[in-house]
């Protein structure tokens, strides 16, 4: 790994660039008019190459969607492409014909890496262009871990009063990208055969936290829309956010003493929750309290999952040379 030192300059009103590394570029072939995937990770940036024709399967499959002509299942048919990677896949949408086509374009734009080209009025070809070997997964769940905070933030805001409607469809959008590129790793790993404790612990917790920003969602959702406005709550949802960026980095690289410190977290917090749902008259409050108090609950999950990943992990568990007698 080499460190080069680039100068930003500026381009236009707003925005910066700099030049990439000619030694990067002729070792990926990088071409003018090629994409790179710019991955955010707090106070660094990691580019990653989109995939060369040259380096993807020369398989073609085809898939026929034609016997179900609902358009809802192009949709779900670009997700499970795009879960297991297979390569170039040509759909034939049948009956679905250009709502199919359009169902099947708006589920692309919300996966990382993804092409879709039209064959004509009901055919599709859909293609992974970015190197799943290039990503690291790690930061992609702290990614995640970022992305469900934003969703809690969103819901701190609506008990604030303010109109999150288009945060919300944005943020969605978001955790889908995240939570399909998990699944991916998770299935090439399946798929190459390697297991081990603190992997589970890595699918689990990552597969749970998607699920705990799709609560938060849910629940800014319904604030949003019934327009409660309550800043204790609010306060409440604040301490939850905070955390959430930690957590992704412990399920990424777990850590029992961080882990001990953010389960003492959750545990105060939760009991604040279920006091305030306790003493609340208010019925509104009361359910988004309860789907906060579900959140609670499965991030304590998360963290014992974590714990147990940890604790068996060489660094604590090893074989001993005794004799059982």
């Amino acid at each position: 790994m080499g460190i080069v030192a680039r100068k930003v300059q500026r381009l236009g009103a707003s925005s910066y660039v700099i030049t990439l590394p000619h030694t990067w570029i002729e070792a990926n072939n990088i071409k003018p008019g090629d994409t790179v995937y710019i991955v955010d990770d707090d106070n660094k940036l990691s580019i990653i190459p989109s995939q060369k024709d040259e380096e993807k399967s020369k398989t073609v499959y085809e898939m026929d969607l034609g016997k179900i002509p609902i358009p809802e299942i192009a949709s779900l048919a670009i997700y499970c492409l795009y879960v297991h990677n297979l390569g170039d896949t040509i759909i034939n949408m049948g009956p679905m014909g250009k709502k199919g086509v359009e169902s099947a374009k708006q589920a692309a734009l919300s996966l990382l890496g993804l092409d879709v080209f039209e064959l004509g009025e009901s055919r599709i070809m859909i293609r992974p262009v970015i190197d799943d070997s290039k990503i690291e997964i790690k930061q992609v769940i702290k990614g995640l871990g970022m992305i469900v905070s934003d969703i809690t933030g969103i819901l701190r805001d609506a008990l604030n009063g303010l109109d999150v409607t288009q945060s919300l469809q944005l943020s969605q959008k978001d955790l889908l990208k995240y939570q399909h590129l998990v699944e991916r790793h998770v299935v090439d790993t399946m798929l190459h055969g390697k297991s081990d404790v603190r992997l589970h612990a890595l699918v689990l917790g990552s597969g749970l936290l998607g699920v705990v920003g799709y609560i938060m969602w849910d629940a800014a959702d319904k604030a949003n829309k019934i327009k409660i406005k309550s800043e204790e709550i609010s306060s409440l949802i604040t301490n939850i956010k905070d955390i959430l960026p930690q957590l992704g980095s412990i399920i990424a690289q777990p850590s029992i003493k961080r882990t001990q410190e953010l389960l003492l977290q959750i545990m105060a917090i939760t009991m604040d929750v279920e006091e305030k749902s306790i003493n609340s008259k208010d019925s509104r409050e009361t359910m988004i309290l309860t789907k906060v108090a579900d959140a609670l609950k499965l991030l304590n999950v998360i963290l014992y999952v974590i714990t147990c990943s940890a604790v068996t992990s060489e660094e604590y568990l090893r074989k001993s040379n005794s004799t059982v007698i």
